[in-house]
């Protein structure tokens, strides 16, 4: 079934049909109002003695350089915790699936015998959230107490800073 939405622009002061939305600002507050032809061009000629004298504003909304670089920094620390954390869920999930085919093939063992099973219970019993290239070279490694986790957390900037 097809859908029709049709927007009819309605005058905010009378009612009738308008054509148009007018914006503007005043005090620092932006105002928008829908308009027919005649209410705007009104309008307009009430501001124009006013916009004839005046100065077009700045944007207050400027940045300085150094929040440019602290919000750049923000942005490239987010995308490489990203990119972190998709990568320990990848691995999360090759290890789920290993185990559950080394469950699968010790049933389908068990039947032959319970060594298959006693090996799968072996490697349950270690867990680690560290990715195979990194404990291969903990295995190499002479510090093994200083392990390195596959995902680091960084530190975020809050909005009050």
């Amino acid at each position: 079934m097809a859908e029709r939405i049709q927007v009819e622009l309605v005058d905010d002061i009378d009612g009738s049909r308008a054509q148009q939305t007018v914006t503007f600002a005043l005090d620092g507050v932006a105002y928008e109002i829908d308009l027919s032809e005649r209410h705007a061009q009104q309008l307009r000629a009430v501001f124009a003695r006013y916009i004839e004298r005046a100065r077009t504003a700045e944007q207050t909304s400027r940045k300085t350089r150094q929040q440019e670089q602290e919000e750049r920094r923000a942005r490239q620390t987010n995308r490489q915790l990203t990119e972190q954390i998709r990568g320990a869920a990848q691995r999360s999930r090759d290890r789920m699936n290993e185990q559950a085919q080394a469950k699968a093939a010790a049933k389908q063992d068990s039947s032959e015998g319970g060594k298959a099973e006693e090996e799968f219970v072996a490697q349950e019993e270690e867990p680690t959230l560290f990715s195979q290239h990194e404990s291969s070279e903990r295995k190499t490694d002479e510090s093994a107490d200083a392990r390195v986790p596959a995902v680091s957390l960084p530190h975020f900037l809050s909005a009050a800073d």
